[in-house]
């Protein structure tokens, strides 16, 4: 289906139900300085010429490298994914929650070794409600993830559960 419109995207980002935080780093207002480099709108690529994936119609959230996240909603719910402008084919799914999406986020800032206080700061500052369970299980797991795909299905597996829990709540 395409982009949504620029001038569409906060409107429809708020009418998919994105929380005030996602909003505001969406449209480029910096609440924690972790996320600048990483998780900070608007979004050039997808409105300079990159395609988008095949399917329901994206509304892109911000640009990091050569890589879009965005949200789109499909005929199951809301899908937050993440492509690279060079194959967009490849696309990821990352959570079909704003909170199993925050935590790929924790993820990556965890991984680029951020303090403690920075990470509970950054994690607090948006809302993420799950930032305990994402640190136990990281520490429980730490000697299995020494491969890309055993953390990815591990990161996988807890943000499925982050998202049944955060749709029933």
């Amino acid at each position: 289906m395409g982009v949504i419109a620029e001038h569409l995207r906060i409107a429809e980002l708020q009418r998919l139900g994105a929380s005030a935080s996602l909003l505001q780093m969406a449209a480029g207002q910096c609440l924690h300085e972790a996320f600048r480099g990483s998780c900070l709108g608007p979004p050039w690529y997808s409105y300079h010429g990159a395609r988008a994936p095949e399917g329901p119609t994206l509304v892109p959230l911000w640009d990091h490298g050569s890589r879009v996240c965005g949200l789109r909603e499909t005929e199951r719910g809301l899908e937050f994914i993440e492509f690279s402008i060079e194959d967009p084919s490849g696309l990821e799914r990352l959570a079909g929650t704003e909170q199993g999406f925050w935590a790929t986020r924790v993820d990556f800032l965890y991984e680029c070794d951020l303090a403690d206080e920075v990470l509970r700061s950054a994690a607090e500052r948006v809302g993420f409600r799950f930032l305990e369970r994402y640190l136990r299980s990281r520490e429980a797991a730490e000697e299995q993830l020494g491969s890309f795909g055993a953390h990815r299905a591990w990161l996988r597996e807890l943000v499925a559960g982050i998202d049944r829990d955060a749709a029933s709540v």
